[in-house]
């Protein structure tokens, strides 16, 4: 290994056990984002919300202001679920790392007139004494935008929200 590679590798290297989380089974905060993913696909906000610290910080799109605290997160998640039917939200990949875990997925769900959207996305949150206290969801805005419209997603897209999924 020269100089370069382990410069390269030097991530790796130092994110010791969060490697072993990228299997997407394990880890400290595994089971509150599972929690908060399975809420969502059965309309429970209740579950979903008691995941949340009451201080969280929420960008439910990175680029947009922040929802800041519970009761606005709250109020906003019942807008949208208002919006999101049948939501199958997925997760294909997840790693951990300190007090942060990441996601990598695809935001699928039916609008009211019955049209499916489905969206690649990443997402990151992060907690305190078991809760979520930030959370950052990236996603092209644009592509969403469209899709909602009614247009249908380009092949490469598709390909992306069709893999296998943890969860």
């Amino acid at each position: 290994m020269d100089r370069r590679d382990l410069l390269l590798a030097a991530p790796l290297l130092a994110a010791g056990p969060a490697v072993a989380a990228a299997s997407g089974t394990t880890g400290a905060h595994y089971g509150t984002v599972k929690a908060v993913i399975t809420g969502w696909r059965r309309g429970d906000l209740k579950a979903v919300v008691d995941q949340l610290a009451d201080d969280i910080v929420w960008y439910s799109h990175v680029g947009s202001p922040p929802i800041v605290g519970k009761a606005a997160t709250e109020k906003f998640m019942a807008t949208l679920s208002t919006q999101m039917l049948d939501v199958r939200w997925r997760v294909f990949h997840y790693a951990e790392a300190g007090d942060a875990a990441f996601t990598e997925g695809v935001d699928d769900f039916a609008m009211p007139d019955g049209r499916r959207v489905s969206l690649p996305y990443a997402g990151i949150m992060r907690f305190r004494d078991g809760k979520i206290i930030e959370w950052r969801d990236y996603f092209d805005r644009g592509l969403f935008d469209r899709l909602k419209a009614g247009e249908a997603p380009p092949p490469h897209i598709a390909a992306l929200t069709e893999r296998p999924a943890l969860f």
